[in-house]
């Protein structure tokens, strides 16, 4: 008895490639659960073979093993039978593959954050940046034209930068394999990267590979990326909250196109909340317009962070007793800073150019923010010395 190297079925070794040719339909025998080897469609085949146990004594010790086992001799694999085995293994590669990539758009249950069931699915519903993807937009010609480039999207959190990727997927109808900077291992990127090569020999279009948070990534998984998108059979698209020409090796993004994201403005960003509450039924008496414009001053242009604080709102709305003034107090400020990225420095050097020209409320209003987000304090106070030494004491170098 054999083992078919596709279906996996016992088969007489006379039989195996007559079961092969039958598509794996035919030729098959059947075991039974008292341990008897039956036979299956065989003509010719009419008695039961009896399979004997192993290792009586150590199946009486071990009662969780099974007593009837049949020894199992490995067929000898023509190049025939394993270019078949190969083609049904793609093929089920395949279909699994292209399963998960639909059941991965198709699914949005609705326990998931509303910034995730309300994510867009077409270039019209995103707020903002009509720059590139407008109707005149660079990034939506590109789409249109189907000549997609490798591309990295910059720009703070909930600008779009993964909603946008996800459309280019959609629309320009490719393979789209989505992986994380901090999730995904060495080998899981080979075996991604792998993936994406091989769809250009079965006649795709070369497959969409998109990286979050890719300034994350270390050196080695970069050196993959890199490898990649040289030989143009996949197209990158990454994502950062960084300067890429600060955080990214050189190579990598000299090969990208790098467009930057900017915020919506605060306006954009109530429409939005407009648009989601009558969607979703989020109908209550606190959730008014002036509700839904603090929440969009709030958030500071973050498109998820405003979702996030209307999800919360909308279930605060329906405590006992709940008044606007007290729905607010329960919103904890948010503000986007980092301690190392752009944040740091940009708000840093907002800072220094707010004393130099002598706006004193700009200045406090930099110093309370970087306070606020749990700022080194001894961090300001050098800068205050080199405000002092380069600004003010050149300016008036008598004092």
């Amino acid at each position: 008895m054999v083992e078919c190297p596709i279906c996996q079925k016992t088969v007489l070794l006379s039989e195996i490639n007559r079961h092969l040719d039958s598509g794996c339909e035919a030729f098959c025998e059947n075991v039974s659960s008292s341990g008897l080897l039956s036979s299956g469609p065989n003509p010719g085949c009419d008695r039961p073979l009896e399979v004997t146990s192993n290792s009586a004594v150590d199946d009486k010790e071990r009662p969780d093993r099974i007593h009837h086992t049949i020894p199992i001799a490995r067929p000898l694999v023509t190049e025939s039978t394993k270019r078949v085995f190969d083609q049904q293994q793609s093929c089920e590669e395949e279909k699994r593959d292209t399963r998960t990539e639909h059941t991965r758009k198709r699914l949005k249950p609705d326990n998931a954050p509303l910034a995730e069931r309300v994510r867009p699915g077409s270039f019209d519903d995103i707020v903002g940046q009509n720059h590139l993807i407008g109707p005149n937009g660079t990034i939506r010609q590109f789409v249109h034209e189907d000549k997609i480039p490798n591309m990295i999207f910059w720009g703070s959190s909930g600008t779009g930068k993964t909603t946008i990727a996800r459309i280019i997927g959609d629309v320009s109808r490719r393979r789209f394999y989505e992986i994380g900077s901090t999730i995904t291992t060495v080998t899981e990127y080979k075996n991604i990267i792998e993936k994406a090569f091989k769809d250009p020999d079965k006649g795709l279009r070369p497959s969409i590979v998109f990286c979050d948070e890719i300034h994350r990534i270390t050196k080695p998984q970069q050196d993959i990326l890199l490898d990649a998108i040289k030989t143009g059979r996949i197209v990158l698209i990454g994502a950062t909250t960084e300067n890429p020409s600060l955080t990214i090796r050189h190579g990598l993004v000299y090969k990208c196109a790098v467009y930057t994201l900017t915020k919506p403005k605060d306006a954009d960003v109530r429409k939005m909340l407009h648009r989601v509450v009558e969607e979703q039924g989020l109908h209550s008496h606190l959730l008014d317009d002036e509700l839904l414009e603090y929440l969009s001053n709030f958030a500071d242009g973050d498109c998820r962070l405003s979702l996030n604080l209307l999800e919360i709102a909308c279930d605060l709305s329906k405590r006992d007793g709940m008044t606007g003034e007290r729905l607010r107090n329960s919103l904890t400020m948010h503000l986007n800073y980092d301690r190392s990225g752009d944040q740091h420095y940009d708000t840093i050097s907002a800072f220094h150019k707010s004393i130099r020209g002598s706006d004193a409320d700009a200045a406090l209003y930099y110093l309370a923010r970087m306070l606020k987000s749990g700022e080194n304090p001894l961090f300001i106070a050098r800068r205050l010395v080199v405000a002092t030494s380069e600004d003010i004491g050149l300016a008036n170098n008598v004092l």
